[in-house]
């Protein structure tokens, strides 16, 4: 299990450099204030463009789903509980990742990141708290730049930092460096990019990221928006919890539950 947990770490360090490298040339291309235009040129007018977009997409999504996977074994794991101040660093971590995929959705600037926007803005203007937060990310005059800001420049030194304090290094090793690219090149040759939603096309019902569906769906079922904050925040605030707790056994449970009633939630509507 030790080996393994190693193994998706080192892992999840080579995707991450694969994600970050790959999305250089994207921000030379990309403009906040025509963000959809952008995306397009980049995808089909840039020699490859739709190359470097795809493999940046499916490297973040292999790096986020390798990460859940090490943070499933580190809660398993029956060895001494690591230092608060590195698993600190980690939860940091963790939620710098999730910024940057929801972020990186909303910058491509078709119908669905608008969309995903703007319910992502009214969780946070309806929450005690989280409503002096939202200048931090909603621009009236140019109303992707923030989300441009945070995914290009905060959120990615956030992450160094927070894999820095973890583990003591940011750069992989050459064998999960070569691991994670090709497990990205892979992804990029059998599956398919999620499709762009034109301005003016007409959809029946608009989807944001896959992880962020359940927020959607339960504000659908009418519940009040800080308590869908509140379920949405709950897994990192039991990992917060994870290196004070006694019984550490009962955090990993929690977050079980936690995980199949919001996976419920989010393929139920």
């Amino acid at each position: 299990m030790r080996t393994f947990r190693h193994i998706t770490a080192q892992l999840a360090l080579g995707l991450f450099a694969v994600s970050l490298l790959s999305g250089l040339l994207p921000v030379f291309v990309y403009h906040p204030s025509d963000p959809y235009a952008s995306v397009q040129k980049l995808t089909f007018l840039v020699p490859w463009g739709s190359f470097f977009r795809q493999l940046h997409y499916f490297s973040s999504e292999l790096f986020l789903l390798v990460l859940l996977l090490h943070i499933v074994l580190e809660i398993s794991r029956r060895y001494p509980v690591p230092s608060r101040t590195s698993w600190l660093y980690s939860v940091l971590a963790t939620l710098a990742v999730i910024g940057l995929m929801f972020t990186g959705f909303v910058l491509k600037g078709d119908q669905s990141a608008d969309a995903a926007a703007q319910v992502a803005l009214h969780l946070m203007e309806e929450t005690p708290l989280l409503d002096r937060l939202v200048p931090l990310i909603k621009e009236t005059e140019v109303f992707t730049w923030k989300f441009f800001v945070w995914h290009g420049f905060y959120l990615p030194f956030l992450l160094i930092l927070g894999i820095w304090k973890h583990i003591g290094r940011i750069t992989p090793r050459r064998v999960y460096w070569a691991m994670g690219l090709g497990l990205s090149a892979l992804s990029l040759l059998l599956l398919p990019l999620p499709a762009d939603i034109a301005p003016h096309e007409t959809i029946d019902h608009l989807k944001g990221p896959w992880f962020f569906q359940g927020a959607e769906n339960l504000l659908q079922l009418s519940l009040a928006p800080w308590l869908v904050n509140v379920v949405m925040f709950l897994p990192f605030a039991l990992l917060f919890l994870y290196p004070f707790v006694r019984r550490t056994r009962w955090i990993g449970i929690a977050l079980l539950l936690w995980l199949i009633g919001y996976t419920a939630v989010s393929l139920a509507v």
